[in-house]
């Protein structure tokens, strides 16, 4: 390595060449790079859905949930399986373990399903998909959100609608669009329930007539001796024009009845409440999509240029961008690229004042050129520039150039020694090669194991890819192109100027200051030794007091606010319009408060949805929500927002509502989530109400919630003897009501991009009341008809809305908002300790599983324990076989704990809670720390081989590495400090990081500094009064008895004499 240095210090065209070539293919790079607003995570869920239309939850239950449950069973590594069954549908969920292949999952849940012998009659074909997009709540690929509104004509908006999709879908860059806004469509037959009477008809004579009539057939051939002419009849139709010509049957005089003389015949929309309204005006809303390899940038910015070009071209309709990542991202973009460059800024400023100015452009030259080297990496790794990366580097930025700073700075000591710069440059790089080297493979090494950490914060990978990227790209620079650039008398002529001068002398003052104090110290070293230790136990008792917060995930600000709520079910949907309206009107009037309070627009846009819900996962005419998007602004956070905007809900508006949340998506999972299970159904519901009121009665908790809750009202006949005298039973009343109440699908047919269906079914007017269930007409086998009252008697009852599994047993989930989401940690440690005990002893067939936060909480802290443990095997290894003593190693890994203590001196410091995000900083804290301990030991050990007393050789070692020291330590805090003020919304989730790293090296180095020496005297006592223990002797071993260096020496002088 030596020789490789010397060829780039004589011929530094060859470092030249270097950077050029490093320079072009990281700029390609970074041109060809996509952007993307988080790392791409491995799917591994595969979702099955199946329909029973007109089935209630326990019907899905019975006849498919479950069924679908048992035929999972044998499919290897699955984590964990959960379904919602609900009206009308059953949706499964079948979740993968670390790393599985999910298309290979998916084949496996394919086979299974399709093996289920037997569905109940009227179930569908079931869906088996595969998860595309892992990561921020399932939105990872998500582009954006867009809305057209228009005429108030729901057919005009859906025709433009589906000329928009046409439109985007035929560019380069689009490939996937969602259109939201308006039920399916159908060609609904209205059968007159006094028409069917009269010409004595029902509904599945008239299905099999529409279905064999409406219908393309094959008829075969006639070979003729010109040609072969193919039959075929050809009287399919999706025209309801057509369809009602359809002939039912002909009477004996010749007449003919056809469809349109016993029923309406028209094209309409399903009776699926849907409906969308974006400030006020209906509309219809596009999600756009993006694949893995798909730019988001270059997709957002077609649909920018196709918006503008719609709104120009088009007078009746307009099109907004509602909200787009990609806008968001370029803002966070920003915001990290300034902290980028102002870190920047400060270092170089640092390592201009400590070094000369010409030295200190050199060594922060690393900084570019290692970035620019990660990405030309990063790109075959399959990087993007996302928020992660863009962290990786602001972290690595004052880490780069401390390799770099103990090279220059040691080439400098040497030519001041009176050598020339091209021998200061090769003899100062070569004497720290191995400390260097050591110092920046610890900090890969700690890194490095952070890229199998997986699990929920997979997306963390690429933080740590382009920190390793970036410190072995550094590796390149400090030994070939640095030492070749300063060998030049120009660059390492000391700076005569007063300033220079000045601040040299007071370097030099501060540096002897230390040198007597740490001279003091060393005196009186087994004392001092143990001032770490009253360090830790005062930040033990400043976190045991609440002073230092914690918490499992930090409380960051959602991207909007979401109000939603639920009515019992059956309410229909215009009370749900009404209530809406209501909600926009208190948004509206708290958007003008905001105005005049900040003197700016916060809320850009409201949309208005009836029938869905995203947090509270439920779906019918009972629900709503009102969507509020909110600009980047340094005024007001969503969090504060939300809370005040739910205080403007009187108490007695949201009292008749079942359930009601001001909010917004959790990017870490619920606060509070307890999963109840247990196969005794009456028992789980007694014991869910019990767990809300418990928790309910926290004053930590704003709301609780659970996924049960009461369904619809349902109508429970009870046959009369009559109808079984009449040969009746209760499937072929059910099926007679069925039919008319709910309908019967005939066909489905397709009509450009729609799936439709001929639905058969009685009138709105004869099927919107009990009444008209009470005098519908049941027919028997002989023809004669009956009103329902003479043959049956009723009961009305309130169902369930949804039945929930968890690996095959009946589940109860119990949710709860906190007024502060940070006190999610406490809340939990109190549910567990005071909560669940009394639950398992009063239910004692009742299983719980603690889920949310807590449950990802624990499984990242299990990964992060595992490769903090790694992280320190593989430090201590490279530690041992570079100082060739495993005793050593054990020595610098002392300064561990310190740093630990000091990042959560740091969050105390700063008033953020220590959380999960924190320990991922820490991890990566105890490679640096090591760095600046590791270049002091090997000073140490330098100076006892020229043959220094060991008390001597400590202190010459603190006092010439302490230049070195100070500026790594400050150039690594001056990278991070602008990130940790920063207060922009979108930076508060990489703050714990920065702390934990700023502050763990700060306030490590200064205890280092202060106490590493009296720690090695202290070592060396115990060494020795060890080796005294073992082999006995009226004397103590001295000092050099038990240095490692010094035993290796001898050991080699030994081999050497052998040799002789």
């Amino acid at each position: 390595m030596k020789k490789l240095i010397a060829y780039f210090i004589k011929f530094p065209i060859w470092a030249n060449a270097l950077i050029v070539i490093t320079g072009i293919v990281g700029l390609l790079s970074l041109f060809l790079m996509p952007k993307s607003f988080f790392p791409e995570m491995n799917p591994n869920r595969v979702y099955i859905a199946v329909s029973y239309p007109g089935a209630s939850p326990k019907e899905i239950e019975e006849g498919i949930t479950t069924r679908v449950e048992e035929s999972l069973n044998g499919i290897q590594n699955v984590k964990e399986i959960t379904s919602k069954s609900s009206e009308n549908v059953s949706n499964i969920t079948v979740t993968g373990e670390e790393g599985i292949n999910v298309d290979e999952m998916l084949q496996d849940v394919k086979n299974a399903v399709d093996g289920i012998s037997q569905f109940p009659a009227g179930a569908e074909k079931p869906i088996v998909y595969a998860q595309t997009s892992r990561g921020m709540g399932g939105m990872s690929n998500v582009v954006g959100f867009y809305s057209l509104y228009g005429p108030d004509n729901l057919w005009e908006l859906k025709k433009m609608a589906e000329k928009i999709e046409r439109e985007l879908l035929s560019s380069k860059e689009i490939s996937q669009i969602e259109v939201l806004g308006y039920p399916p469509v159908i060609i609904a037959v209205d059968i007159r329930e006094n028409d069917l009477l009269k010409y004595g008809l029902n509904f599945n004579f008239i299905s099999n007539v529409i279905r064999m009539s409406n219908i393309d057939l094959s008829g075969g051939s006639v070979k003729t001796n010109e040609e072969e002419i193919i039959i075929r009849s050809m009287n399919r139709s999706t025209d309801p024009e057509i369809v009602k010509e359809i002939v039912i049957f002909a009477k004996p005089n010749g007449d003919v009845i056809k469809l349109k003389d016993i029923a309406d015949v028209k094209l309409d929309f399903s009776e699926v409440p849907m409906k969308n309204y974006v400030n006020g005006k209906r509309g219809v809303s596009f999600i756009v999509k993006k694949t893995v390899d798909e730019d988001l940038d270059k997709i957002a910015d077609e649909m920018t240029s196709y918006i503008s070009k719609f709104n120009k071209k088009e007078e009746k309709f307009k099109m907004r961008s509602l909200f787009q990542f990609a806008d968001l991202l370029d803002q966070r973009i920003d915001t990290l690229s300034n902290n980028l460059v102002i870190g920047l800024f400060l270092v170089c400023l640092v390592l201009g004042l400590f070094l000369s100015l010409r030295l200190s452009l050199w060594v922060a030259f690393g900084i570019p050129f290692s970035f620019i080297g990660m990405i030309s990496f990063g790109i075959l790794y399959g990087m993007t520039i996302n928020m992660i990366s863009l962290f990786g580097m602001i972290l690595v930025v004052g880490i780069l150039v401390d390799d770099g700073i103990v090279i220059a700075e040691n080439i400098y000591a040497h030519f001041e020694r009176g050598k020339s710069p091209m021998r200061a440059a090769l003899d100062g790089t070569s004497e720290v090669m191995n400390a260097v080297f050591t110092s920046v493979l610890t900090t890969v090494f700690a890194f490095s194991t952070l890229l199998f950490v997986g699990g929920e914060m997979e997306m963390m990978e690429e933080m740590a890819f382009s920190v390793i990227a970036c410190l072995l790209f550094s590796l390149i620079e400090a030994f070939l192109i640095l030492p070749s650039h300063l060998a030049s008398k120009k660059i390492l002529k000391p700076n005569d100027s007063k300033f220079r001068k000045a601040l040299n002398n007071g370097v030099k003052y501060v540096r002897d200051g230390y040198g007597r104090v740490l001279e003091k110290m060393l005196r009186r070293h087994r004392l001092h030794v143990w001032g770490p230790m009253g360090f830790i136990f005062v930040i033990a008792v400043l976190f045991n007091f609440g002073w230092i917060r914690w918490t499992f995930f930090p409380s960051i600000p959602f991207d909007s606010i979401l109000v939603e709520f639920t009515y019992q079910p059956g309410e229909r949907e215009n009370k749900t319009e009404n209530f809406l309206w209501y909600c926009d009107s208190i948004v509206e009037e708290y958007n003008q408060e905001l105005i005049n309070r900040y003197n700016d627009t916060i809320i850009t846009y409201k949309s208005v949805s009836v029938g869905s819900t995203e947090n509270l996962g439920e779906y019918g005419s009972h629900v709503g929500s009102v969507r509020i998007s909110v600009k980047e602004n340094d005024h007001i956070s969503t969090i504060d927002m939300s809370n005040e905007l739910r205080l403007k809900f009187p108490e007695d508006s949201v009292r008749l509502l079942e359930k009601f949340t001001v909010g917004g998506q959790q990017r870490f999972g619920k606060e509070v989530s307890i999963s109840l299970q247990s196969e005794e159904s009456k028992e789980l519901e007694t014991a869910a109400d019990w767990m809300k009121d418990q928790i309910g009665g926290f004053p930590e908790v704003k709301s609780v919630l659970d996924n049960s809750g009461i369904g619809n009202r349902e109508l429970h006949l009870e046959l009369k003897s009559k109808a079984y005298l009449l040969g009746l039973n209760e499937m072929a009343i059910s099926n007679q009501i069925r039919q008319g109440f709910f309908g019967q699908e005939v066909q489905r047919l397709i009509k450009g991009r729609d799936e439709i269906k001929i639905w058969l079914r009685y009138p709105f007017s004869d099927r919107n009341s009990i009444a008209d269930i009470e005098n519908t007409r049941i027919k028997t086998d002989l023809g004669q008809e009956f009103p329902l009252k003479e043959l049956a008697d009723y009961t009305i009852k309130r169902g369930k809305i949804k039945i929930n599994h968890i690996d095959g047993k009946k589940e109860i989930r119990i949710d709860a908002r906190l007024v502060d989401s940070e006190l999610s940690g406490q809340v939990n440690s109190q549910i567990k300790r005071d909560v669940l005990p009394k639950l398992l002893s009063m239910f004692p067939n009742v299983n719980y599983q603690i889920k949310g936060q807590a449950e990802r909480a624990q499984d990242s802290g299990e990964r992060l324990g595992i490769a903090f443990l790694i992280s320190i095997i593989l430090i201590m290894m490279t530690i041992s076989l570079n100082f060739k003593s495993f005793y050593q190693s054990r020595l610098i890994l002392m300064v561990v704990p310190v740093g630990v203590f000091s990042a959560l001196l740091g969050h105390g410091i700063v008033g953020k809670p220590f959380s999960t995000l924190s320990v991922w900083g820490v991890v990566a804290l105890v490679g640096i720390l090591v760095n600046d301990a590791v270049v002091m030991l090997d000073q140490f050990n330098k100076n006892l081989a020229m043959g220094m007393p060991i008390k001597e050789a400590v202190l010459k070692a603190g006092v010439s590495r302490f230049r070195a020291i100070i500026l790594t330590t400050i150039t690594t805090v001056a990278g991070l400090y602008p990130l940790i003020l920063e207060t922009s919304f979108q930076a508060q989730f990489l703050i714990p990081m920065a702390i934990s790293v700023a502050y763990g090296v700060l306030f490590g180095t200064i205890i280092l500094l202060l106490y590493f020496p009296p720690l090695i005297l202290y070592f060396n006592d115990i060494k020795r009064t060890r080796k005294w223990i073992w082999e006995g002797g009226k004397n103590a071993p001295e000092w050099k008895d038990v240095e490692p260096v010094l035993e290796n020496q001898k050991r080699i002088q030994e081999f050497d004499e052998k040799d002789h």
